[in-house]
């Protein structure tokens, strides 16, 4: 099952983020931004240490889209003050690719044994007119192609989120009243 997310910035006042959670590298806050209350927000600890309460924040963040609003959470990548000081952890930017490279990889061998397997049994239908040899050489040849599609995929994806942690003016502006209506109630 694939992970739907966004890119998206929200801004407004800070009014105040409390810590429930620590996670290595990052803190799981709920922040209020504007009178509004957004939960399951994820944000690097470097990050965090530099916002100040009543200060203008824009922030940019990865947000989940699922249907299933309890597991939707936010990962802020980057947040801007008002005097134009941009806080991002510019090692988060290669960390979060070589995981995509990982899932690649995952991904692309799973797809490769899948289609392998698939193959051994679909190529008497396929190619059944074929000898021993072409058949072999069809199977290895057809799971490698699909094998390297799946990982050249996903390694797209990550080459994708690169480039968009570049050039983060590109992304898609929320109102924080828009952004909660992401999250469960149960959260807030």
């Amino acid at each position: 099952m694939f992970i739907k997310f966004e890119y998206l910035k929200f801004a407004g006042c800070l009014e105040d983020i409390r810590v429930f959670e620590h996670l290595t590298g990052f803190v799981q806050v709920i922040m209020k931004i504007d009178g509004i209350l957004i939960p399951n927000v994820k944000v690097p600890i470097q990050i965090y240490e530099d916002l100040e309460k009543g200060s203008h924040v824009e922030f940019y963040a990865l947000v989940q889209n699922s249907k299933n609003k309890v597991k939707n959470t936010a990962i802020v990548l980057a947040a801007k003050t008002t005097s134009g000081r941009l806080l991002r952890v510019a090692s988060m930017r290669y960390k979060v690719q070589l995981h995509f490279w990982v899932i690649a990889a995952i991904w692309a061998a799973v797809a490769f044994v899948l289609s392998w397997i698939a193959l051994v049994f679909g190529s008497d239908f396929l190619i059944s007119g074929r000898s021993t040899p072409q058949q072999w050489d069809f199977i290895n040849g057809g799971a490698s192609v699909i094998g390297i599609l799946t990982g050249g995929f996903f390694v797209g994806c990550g080459i994708y989120l690169f480039h968009k942690t570049s050039v983060l003016d590109t992304w898609k502006s929320i109102a924080p009243s828009l952004l909660v209506e992401r999250f469960s109630k149960l959260h807030r």
